[in-house]
């Protein structure tokens, strides 16, 4: 034990420990993004027939093999900027250099976090243009100006600085206010906090990027508003976004909580879709909700708030975490950063746990729609998107297990072939 305190006491050895953790988590990113990458694709299965054409299907494997490769080097140039920022001591540095200009602690903290993340952003700018208007225009999905990428650009800086920056004062405030306890105290505002965002995102944050409009009267709302009956969904709107301002592809979701719930529609989506295939993909929402979904993703968003918290006030006054990034003395804001990199495995662990249970809520969702629907709509809805978007068709097993929130799309179509023969069946 005193050989450990002793390897933890030391800067050196810690310094050494945060650049190991870094290498290693972008060396198994990688790893799971080149299997992916050079995973084998098939011919198109022959259930998707009707709506992916060979044509159509090698358009699909040039797309999401750009992609990824795209992802590639974007991860490499991060993971470079970021190993290479810590081999020279970078925190320490920046740190100094803005303590000429900002003598209180706090002030200081939050320059130094805007000052990374402004960096952040000027570093994947590049690949951030390249993807919407290249990428994503050579292939027929993007639909955005540069006037809009710039204004969504600016109203997301502001609203990141808004949100981060007043967090981070506040996790610093509760540092110096309740020492040890912050774990409890900061998690609830966090918790809060999110709570908050989910209640009012369609009200008060996505009309800042997107237009919504109550769905006009017709053969869709009157269906959405029956079913909404039929499975007790308490609706207390539906709405359509002009999501075809920025790209062709197609989504909906609901959002809030308690009396706030609203789905929203993507243009493109309405555009796209028949009527009962629209109910069946608004079916799956709502069987996230019978599901108690929402509930279960809260509880699983409160333990990933708390335990980096707990483990986070273990260490957050250890001088010689500071030191080990340049520091000359303890500075909390540099024990923040180093945190983050160091807790980076087991948040790799705790999202692969998040996202099998995650999939299995998706399977839940639709053998609901599938029950509550016309049994054939949620297959063929499913098959549209994934050929509207051009989704992979055959990821590589250990990238769904590491990376995907929802299970591929063959999988969801064979469960569902399972519902639909117990219901043959019954």
């Amino acid at each position: 034990m005193d050989l450990i305190a002793n390897l933890i006491s030391n800067p050196l050895t810690l310094k050494l420990v945060v650049l190991a953790t870094l290498s290693l988590s972008y060396a198994f990113s990688l790893i799971v993004s080149i299997l992916n990458l050079k995973h084998r694709r098939p011919g198109v299965d022959s259930s998707l027939s009707d709506f992916v054409d060979e044509a159509k299907y090698t358009k699909l494997l040039t797309y999401n093999k750009e992609k990824s490769q795209l992802a590639l080097w974007e991860g490499l140039v991060s993971f470079g900027a970021l190993f290479l920022f810590l081999l020279v001591d970078g925190p320490g540095r920046l740190d100094r250099a803005l303590a000429v200009v900002f003598a209180n602690p706090r002030l200081r903290a939050l320059a130094f976090f805007g000052t990374l993340s402004l960096a952040s952003g000027l570093l994947n700018l590049p690949f951030s243009l390249y993807n919407d208007f290249s990428l994503e225009a050579r292939y027929g999905f993007n639909t955005k100006t540069i006037g809009i990428y710039v204004s969504d650009t600016i109203k997301g800086l502001i609203l990141g600085t808004i949100l981060g920056e007043g967090l981070l004062y506040l996790l610093l405030l509760c540092i110096d206010t309740f020492g040890a306890q912050i774990w409890l105290i900061f998690g609830l505002i966090m918790f809060l906090v999110i709570l908050l965002i989910s209640t009012f995102y369609t009200t008060l944050i996505l009309p800042l990027f997107n237009k919504l409009s109550p769905l006009e009267a017709g053969e869709l709302k009157t269906r959405i508003e029956q079913l909404a009956r039929e499975t007790s969904f308490p609706l207390s709107g539906v709405y359509v976004m002009n999501a075809s301002k920025r790209s062709k592809k197609s989504n909906a979701f609901f959002s809030g909580l308690g009396g706030f719930k609203k789905i929203v529609l993507f243009d493109t989506l309405i555009k796209n879709h028949p009527v009962d295939e629209i109910t069946a993909i608004l079916a799956h929402e709502i069987g996230h909700y019978k599901g108690h979904h929402i509930r279960y993703n809260s509880i699983l968003s409160a333990l990933s708030i708390f335990i980096p918290l707990a483990i986070f006030a273990f260490v957050v006054n250890a001088r010689s975490l500071s030191l080990a990034l340049g520091a000359a003395d303890l500075q909390v804001h540099i024990n923040i950063f180093a945190f983050f990199l160091l807790y980076e495995p087991l948040s790799l662990l705790m999202n692969i746990g998040a996202n099998k249970i995650s999939r299995r809520f998706e399977y839940e969702a639709d053998a609901y729609a599938v029950r509550a629907t016309n049994p054939d709509s949620m297959g063929r809805a499913l098959k549209r998107l994934f050929a509207d978007n051009l989704s992979d068709l055959y990821p590589h097993p250990l990238h769904v297990f590491v990376n995907y929130s929802h299970p591929p799309l063959l999988a969801r179509l064979k469960a569902i072939e399972a519902v639909q023969g117990g219901m043959v069946r019954s």
